[in-house]
């Protein structure tokens, strides 16, 4: 569409609003659902980081402990 006129411009613009409305109403019971989800996603996240940081801190221990082996 090189030039399309005004009409058809505000048809595009209301069918899309009328499709986006209808959308949230249909799936409302899911996206009250959506911030249970995000909550839960963030714990897991929280305990694999904490699970990550305590590897990367008994692998300093390790490398720690070789390098002062080399130097006894």
């Amino acid at each position: 569409m090189v030039a399309p006129n005004p009409i058809t411009v505000g048809a595009v613009v209301v069918t899309g609003l009328v499709y986006g409305v209808s959308s949230i109403m249909a799936n409302k019971k899911s996206l009250r659902e959506i911030p249970g989800k995000i909550a839960d996603a963030g714990h897991w996240a929280g305990e694999k980081l904490e699970e990550g940081a305590g590897k990367l801190v008994d692998g300093a221990k390790s490398v720690g402990k070789v390098i002062g082996g080399l130097f006894d």
